[in-house]
């Protein structure tokens, strides 16, 4: 750990090098972490991350203080703005990091131990779509906030590749949901059609809130790269490092215990699988080239 780039990260640590040992511990270096909304709710979301982000900052000799976003767009635009050290967010929500304000991936997750899930729309019970978009005309669509990779980017990108609006398209278009509240609404009958992804709707299935069969996967993309550890513009690289090999090293044992399902751990992320997101935002404008 290199204790003098540790200082440089929270007001009120500078007193380290001259005190005792007590006050040294008293002063241990802030971590600020930032989540996404990847759980049903945001107390959802502190309760199983977490034990694994103390873990980690614990490793590391690093204090932890942790936030929970109410949206993805927020937790991009408090990393891109450096207000907060760490981001565990979504890949759209990392690119518009990267491009807005130089953040950088440390991590890619593992899910049942792979780098990769997909984005979903789902049907309410009872109504066919047999073939996706062309039997969707005139039904009322929902999507997640638009920093949402799966929830807004991947599907509107898939619908504008095929010459649709989604504004003009369905009979009603609404954008904003949690992922939580979308699968919600169709499973209610509120909306026809709803996005998402398939990692969220497996977990709501796996702690009892929806069934399998509470609503239909009607369209799936390809596989998309998986969510991010990514660090401010401003980390030192040595604590970047430092964190990604702490995540890295999260052994199986403390996987079991500590991460909830079906997140497996951590690799060493790089920036390249994400390109494709970044390509898909100068598509849809949402992403503006330097001139």
């Amino acid at each position: 750990m290199h204790r003098r780039d540790f200082i440089r990260l929270a007001a009120g640590t500078a007193v380290v090098v001259a005190a005792p040992t007590v006050l040294r511990a008293q002063t241990k270096p802030v971590i600020k972490v930032g989540l996404g909304p990847q759980q049903p709710t945001q107390a959802d979301t502190r309760r199983v991350w977490e034990p694994v982000y103390k873990a980690v900052t614990d490793k590391i000799g690093a204090t932890l203080e942790l936030q929970v976003a109410n949206d993805w767009a927020g937790i991009a635009t408090a990393l891109a703005n450096e207000q907060i050290d760490v981001a565990q967010m979504g890949p759209w929500g990392y690119v518009l990091a990267k491009i807005n304000g130089g953040a950088r991936i440390i991590n890619t997750m593992l899910v049942n131990g792979k780098p990769t899930y997909k984005a979903i729309i789902v049907a309410r019970p009872g109504l066919t779509v047999a073939k996706f978009p062309e039997d969707a005309k005139g039904l009322s669509m929902q999507m997640l906030d638009v920093g949402s990779t799966s929830g807004w980017l991947v599907p509107t990108h898939f619908l504008k590749s095929k010459g649709i609006d989604p504004k003009t398209f369905f009979s009603k278009y609404a954008e904003g949901a949690s992922a939580a509240a979308a699968q919600m609404a169709t499973i209610n009958g509120q909306v026809d059609l709803a996005t998402g992804w398939d990692t969220h709707r497996n977990i709501m299935i796996k702690n009892g809130t929806i069934k399998a069969d509470s609503n239909t996967v009607v369209w799936e993309s390809a596989p998309l790269p998986n969510e991010v550890v990514a660090v401010r513009k401003g980390l030192p690289e040595s604590v970047a490092k430092e964190l990604q090999a702490a995540f890295a090293a999260i052994t199986a044992d403390e996987i079991a215990k500590q991460m909830p399902y079906p997140y497996t751990g951590y690799v060493v992320g790089t920036d390249e699988p994400y390109k494709m997101l970044e390509q898909m935002g100068y598509d849809l404008g949402a992403l503006k080239k330097s001139s």
